[in-house]
């Protein structure tokens, strides 16, 4: 009798310390960008889409394109934590840019009618986030803070100007002066991208 109190005791505990961690640990896509620092959980409307198109040097499409098709690998850490970018940046409800998310993965597809090289500013322009060699967002270079922007585990210089090839990992990477971040040097694509 004392050892099947004590089964159903721990069995209750057990399930009950399950569900606890289940449900703390359970965060929707939409919660995690919600609980973001800056304003990367912005997700431009067509209208401004369509200006952030402008300002970038990118012309709006009516589809994505099929001449070029190449994908690459986006983290942004700030302060020490991984910020989730939107699904479907660069896509509005009449317009879609060549350059897109398409999930929260942190995957950029580059999906153009045109071979030509597309720029990791003119993401950042169209999505409507300050992007340059010393900002990212609201969180910029002082006294006490760097920012570091990487392709392939290597520091870039003009991180706007980059040109973007297939599969590239970029990290952009923001913290204390004091630190000094180990890049991610290649993310594995998956499915054919």
């Amino acid at each position: 009798m004392k050892t099947l109190a004590t089964i159903i005791i721990t069995l209750v505990l057990v399930l009950g310390l399950g569900y606890l961690l289940f449900t703390k640990g359970n965060v929707t896509e939409e919660q995690k960008l919600a609980n973001q620092p800056g304003d990367f959980s912005h997700v431009p409307t067509d209208e401004e889409l369509r200006a952030g198109l402008a300002n970038a040097g990118l012309d709006p499409l009516s589809a994505e394109g099929t001449v070029m098709h190449i994908h690459q690998h986006i983290d942004i850490v700030i302060n020490g934590q991984n910020i989730v970018i939107p699904a479907e940046v660069g896509f509005g409800k009449t317009v879609v840019s060549a350059i897109h998310t398409h999930d929260t993965s942190g995957i950029i597809h580059v999906e153009s009618p045109v071979q030509k090289d597309f720029k990791l500013g003119q993401f950042f322009t169209e999505w409507g986030i300050k992007f340059d060699g010393n900002c990212v967002s609201t969180f910029c270079a002082d006294s006490s803070h760097k920012l570091v922007v990487g392709v392939n585990g290597s520091a870039i210089s003009n991180p706007q100007d980059y040109v973007l090839k297939a599969h590239d990992e970029i990290e952009i990477w923001y913290g204390s002066q004091s630190e000094n971040p180990t890049l991610i040097p290649s993310y594995t694509f998956t499915n054919g991208l």
